[in-house]
């Protein structure tokens, strides 16, 4: 064990040198850029770097303090005295009055030690009668549910008139918990996705500091309820929503008819309490989860043992926590840190497979909005509000017919319009209002409004309680505009320039295709007008910016208006400005000048970034690259959109799967381009015979599309590669650049001895979303649009290659297929340990003799290792 940074295990030079760095630029107060490939044991190295960090700065500060106490008693009383006696005495009292803060400090400190301790013991004694907890709750479930059964039909709308509400009382319920102000360092690791930060807590559970580091997983609501009639909503707005109004009904409440009489609601959780939300449990499942280092499955089963919410036991706990784990989207997003209360100021942030930070924060504040939503939110809110006219305020009715407008007018703005040949069009935030015709609205007090009023909520249970009626007047006074089909079709072009947000006949409207016995269903809870409204919200909140960064897409053809982040840098500038330090980590990390300026937005700051590039644990002769630019018919191999589908191209890659198949063991795992390419390629190797070919050797699989479907597709590979029958000596996948298959999964050893990508996986240039970006990009530096377009093919490609190669015995073959890897920019941007062995410009007899030797040689070792 490492006697510095209490590794569980011998570290390889690399890991000490990455945790030695971590250390002194955290101590330092830096900015750092840290680089070590996948397979490297980056998560450790970075849990025992941090995390050392943290334990001796806690240590020194006490030390310090103890230090400086007894270095003032002994000043007080050795104090010789002076002629001016008043300045004695007053010097006296300064070092009494500091001696009595630092003495609050330490007795503090040893406080919170104790009761830590004492934290510990009580734990250890709950956990004895966990079973007879288990079996009570498991009671209570059954009652719970039988009576989660018994609804009635009598129903009142009180619940769903808008009024203005109290928003304190909102926060009050958002936040139960006193904000108190930390008075210790805090380290935040962000990762992608949760089961990574799940990785995380399994990495921390191999170190010494599984016993006694307070560590919390951060989650939404959405992750984290174990109410079964809350998490069904699936939307996270909703989920929240729900869960605020269950906690201020503390008991079910009733409401008298218009003739005076009793009428029992129906039991809705508008009307009911979480049976989850129990003060007394909620503390009990905090202090387990501070005294037990937990992954979020854990957590959430320890919750519904306990009979406590998971989400306020957790956020309750992070008050006290050391160490927080949050995804990206909770970190990159104002709104989600503000949400459960993450406060960076001068603490740590440590954000792994940091290479989509700039992906991250431009999808956190893209703002997506679909016609079939905007259509859902105006058919709901027009009947809403005729439905509840006579008993809304009038500025409350003014304020609604707004909003109901504006939606109308976003409608026209996705609707198809004449001479539109291609359907999208990207505008400035100044034009897209003008365009829409809502520039002389204030959209932010609009906004305001839907929020305090909570009007997402309320529109969402009155679309559940009245949806067919909705929907059937929808239809009719659709009908009745038409008249007939014939008139309708007659009338177009003359209401095409009346009114725009009557073009489009709402998405959630069935068509009436000559069936006179049409039902109307209730729309889907994905497109409910309660989530649509939130989603309508989003996207004006992003109006009111009105930054110079920002730009707003349209897409008529998919019925889409989208907010583009252009500039990602300017709003995670806040994020760095409040931290002690920020820590960008990942696999690749090229290229360095995108995260430099995400760190350093002011190049005044530059200095303050540290860059740390580490190798592969991995020897060199453990890795063979190969940049194939001819293949077996000698065919140069160059696979632009242009050239991928044609049938000689397609003959050879038929050709270089069936020969690699018979050279390389085990599993090998293929790249392509896209779906539509894999579903060509697929096919033209059935009609031709090369499936049947390889399959004689190894089992074919396909990366689903279903992210469902992907454990079971991975299992079945995993049996087909270690189980060797006959002739066949493994497995191959059929994976897509981008897909499910290329980030975060892991095919060690026999699961990925050859990785091969096909083509260059570069975006679709005529994407107008691409377009703006590389504009504005090139605008304020010229050339660097082009170059963004480049790191986004290799980014891609580096982390297909990346899923080989796991540790320092492994070994693997990586296969670049087109001519253009040979480019020195583009070797350039490959990581380290495949450049390493590189042979570029490779024809394909070449290539087959290096891999049957790489494989050959490693096929001795093992032998002569047994």
């Amino acid at each position: 064990m490492n006697s510095h940074f209490s590794f569980p295990f011998e570290p390889y030079d690399i890991q000490v040198k990455f945790m030695t760095d971590l250390y002194s630029t955290i101590e330092n107060k830096k900015l750092g850029i840290f680089e070590s490939p996948t397979g490297t044991g980056k998560s450790l190295s970075i849990c025992c770097g941090s995390l050392q960090w943290l334990r001796d700065t806690n240590k020194k500060i006490e030390d310090d303090l103890i230090k400086n106490i007894d270095d003032l008693k002994y000043q007080i009383a050795n104090t010789a005295g002076s002629d001016d006696w008043l300045q004695d005495e007053y010097n006296k009292i300064q070092k009494n009055q500091l001696l009595l803060k630092l003495q609050n400090k330490l007795s503090k400190i040893k406080k919170m030690q104790e009761e830590f301790q004492e934290l510990k013991n009580k734990v250890a004694k709950q956990n004895l009668h966990s079973s007879k907890i288990d079996s009570f709750f498991i009671k209570q479930n059954k009652d719970e549910k039988s009576e989660a059964t018994d609804e009635t039909e009598n129903v009142v709308d009180d619940d769903l008139i808008v009024e203005i509400e109290n928003n304190k009382d909102d926060s009050d319920d958002e936040s139960p918990l006193e904000d108190v102000e930390d008075s210790f360092t805090k380290i935040y690791i962000s990762s992608r996705t949760h089961s990574q930060l799940s990785q995380f807590i399994g990495e921390i559970k191999r170190t010494i500091f599984n016993k006694g580091t307070k560590v919390v997983t951060l989650a939404s609501r959405q992750h984290y309820c174990i109410n079964s009639e809350v998490n069904r909503l699936k939307n996270v707005s909703l989920i929240n929503e729900r869960c605020l109004e269950m906690q201020k009904s503390k008991t079910k409440s009733t409401a008298k008819d218009e003739e005076g009489k009793v009428v029992k609601k129906s039991k809705t959780k508008a009307c009911s309490a979480c049976p989850y939300y129990n003060q007394n449990n909620i503390k009990k499942l905090k202090e387990k989860l501070l005294v037990e280092v937990m992954d979020m499955e854990e957590i959430v089963k320890s919750g519904k043992q306990m009979k406590a919410c998971p989400y306020y036991a957790s956020r309750m706990a992070l008050e006290d926590a050391e160490v927080a784990l949050i995804s990206h989207a909770g970190i990159v997003s104002h709104g989600a840190r503000t949400g459960v209360s993450i406060k960076l100021q001068n603490n740590i942030l440590i954000m792994d497979e940091a290479h989509g930070l700039s992906a991250a924060l431009e999808n956190a504040h893209s703002a997506p909005v679909s016609h079939k939503q905007l259509s859902c939110v105006k058919t709901f809110l027009e009947f809403y509000i005729n439905k509840y006219r006579s008993l809304l305020s009038s500025k409350n009715l003014l304020q609604l017919n707004q909003i109901n407008f504006v939606v109308g007018k976003l409608i026209g703005m996705v609707c198809p319009k004449l001479n539109d040949k291609d359907g999208s069009k990207i505008y400035t935030l100044e034009d897209f209002v003008i365009e829409a015709e809502i520039d002389h609205l204030h959209l932010h007090p609009l906004v305001e409004f839907c929020r305090n009023v909570r009007l997402a909520p309320k529109l969402h249970g009155f679309s559940m309680r009245y949806s067919q009626q909705a929907l059937a007047e929808e239809h009719k006074k659709d009908t009745n505009k038409k008249g007939s089909f014939k008139d309708f079709l007659s009338n177009i072009s003359k209401k095409r320039t009346q009114n725009d947000s009557l073009k489009c006949v709402p998405l959630d409207v069935p068509k009436n295709n000559g069936n006179k016995n049409l039902e109307f269903q209730v729309p889907p809870t994905e497109i409910s007008a309660g989530s649509s409204l939130y989603a309508v919200l989003d996207f004006l909140e992003r109006l009111c910016d009105r930054s110079e960064n920002g730009r707003v897409l349209t897409q008529s053809d998919s019925g889409l208006l989208k907010y583009l982040l252009l500039n990602p840098a300017e709003h995670f500038a806040d994020v760095v400005s409040q931290c002690r330090s920020v820590i960008l980590a990942g696999g690749t990390m090229e290229p360095i000048s995108e995260f430099q300026e995400l760190l350093a937005s002011d190049k005044t700051q530059l200095d303050r970034v540290n860059v740390v590039k580490c190798g592969h644990v991995v020897p060199a002769d453990n890795v063979l690259g190969i940049c194939l630019s001819k293949g077996p018919s000698k065919l140069n191999l160059n696979f632009s959109y242009e050239n991928r589908s044609s049938f000689e191209l397609l003959n050879e890659v038929g050709r270089i799967l069936r020969n690699l198949c018979n050279v390389v063991p085990d599993g090998v795992v293929c790249f392509l381009p896209s779906y539509s390419f894999e579903q060509t390629l697929y096919e033209h190797l059935k009609s031709t015979g090369v499936l049947e070919s390889v399959s004689k050797k190894k089992i074919i699989f396909r990366e689903p599309k279903s992210a469902s479907e992907v454990e079971q597709v991975l299992q079945k590979y995993s049996a087909a590669v270690k189980s060797k029958v006959g002739d066949i000596n493994g497995a191959l996948m059929l994976s897509v650049v981008g897909g499910k298959l290329s980030e975060g999964l892991n095919f060690s050893d026999e699961l990925g001895r050859c990785v091969l990508v096909i083509g260059m996986p570069y975006p679709n240039i005529k994407s107008l979303e691409l377009q703006e970006k590389m504009k504005y990009l090139n605008k304020s530096t010229p050339g660097s649009g082009s170059i963004y377009y480049e790191n986004l093919c290799m980014k891609a490609v580096n982390q297909c290659i990346g899923r080989a190669v796991r540790h320092a015995n492994d070994y693997a073959c990586v296969i670049l297929v087109d001519e253009r890897y040979s480019r020195s920019q583009t070797i350039s941007a490959l990581p380290s340990f495949v450049q390493k062995s590189l042979i570029s410009n490779c024809v394909f007899g070449q290539a087959m003799g290096s891999i049957a030797k790489f494989f050959a040689r490693h096929k001795k070792k093992n032998n002569d290792n047994k």
